[in-house]
């Protein structure tokens, strides 16, 4: 009997596990997906490619442009012949099509250096997580996906100042969320300790569980309220958008300087500083 009950204990423990791991790798494999398809990657991937096109163009416009030169002082102090003309032909024929390819490269590098600029930068990894901890993880996936887009949305000018202080919001958001994701690491780490310690040990291990799920759990719930800011700002912003057409089909007396609209933009700039402030709080608590 006390074999029996052994051996069903065992079997449902690896079943367990075999189900625990099976997730882990499917959560591993859409990351992989995901990191491979999202357009910040995809960006710099891209760029890397131009950058290197760009390196090779130089290469060959150095390489047939010093051929060119040997050719040239070679052979042209021993009179023009036949095949000395037709190398040179040949030559500067190479050295042209390099240079142009450079010129062409170098254009496209400098797109794509603008397209990469212009591109909220990668989020953060979001690791493999015990099954315990698994909704709280979506639920910041969701968030932090619809913050990406509401920051890029924020403001009606696409001024150097407003992408700082929106590359300011993101930089405070995925330190934020970098920190909670590695407290639902260390929590997948003490529960997988917990299921393989004994009794005594495990019972000393809840209290450790209980305060990292309280941790993640509020700082989820915050990251969903700055979501929520966002959102609001991205709204404000849309409404001073649609003002600022009216204004350009019809100017009120009242406000020939516009000075209403800036007081509205300005107190759009301060929420979205908030929203950073709040981000930075959010990281360092």
């Amino acid at each position: 009997m006390r074999k029996t009950a052994v051996r069903a204990l065992s079997t449902n423990a690896a079943v367990a596990g075999g189900i625990e791991l099976a997730g882990q790798v499917g959560a591993t494999a859409a990351e992989m997906l995901r990191v491979r398809r999202e357009p910040a990657v995809i960006a710099r991937r891209r760029r890397r490619a131009a950058k290197r096109r760009t390196q090779a163009w130089s290469v060959g416009v150095v390489a047939s442009g010093g051929a060119t030169a040997v050719v040239a002082v070679t052979l042209l102090p021993g009179g023009l012949s036949a095949g000395a003309v037709l190398a040179l032909i040949f030559l500067a024929a190479l050295l042209v099509w390099c240079v142009v390819g450079a010129v062409r490269s170098a254009a496209e590098l400098r797109a794509r250096g603008r397209a990469v600029a212009a591109l909220p930068p990668p989020s953060p990894a979001r690791r493999a997580v015990a099954p315990e901890i698994r909704p709280q993880m979506a639920k910041l996936d969701g968030y932090s996906d619809g913050l990406r887009h509401l920051v890029a949305m924020i403001g009606i000018v696409d001024d150097p100042g407003m992408r700082a202080l929106r590359d300011e919001t993101l930089s405070a958001a995925d330190a934020s969320e970098a920190r909670l994701r590695q407290q639902a690491v260390d929590l997948s780490g003490v529960l997988k300790a917990r299921r393989a310690a004994p009794a005594g040990a495990a019972q000393q291990l809840d209290a450790t569980v209980e305060l990292l799920r309280q941790q993640i759990a509020h700082g989820v719930a915050g990251y969903g309220d700055l979501v929520s800011a966002a959102g609001e700002a991205v709204s404000a912003s849309r409404q001073l958008a649609n003002q600022d057409v009216g204004a350009g089909t019809l100017i009120k007396p009242a406000d020939p300087s516009g000075i209403a609209g800036h007081h509205e933009l300005e107190r759009h700039v301060d929420q979205l500083r908030s929203l950073a402030a709040g981000m930075r709080e959010l990281t360092q608590g």
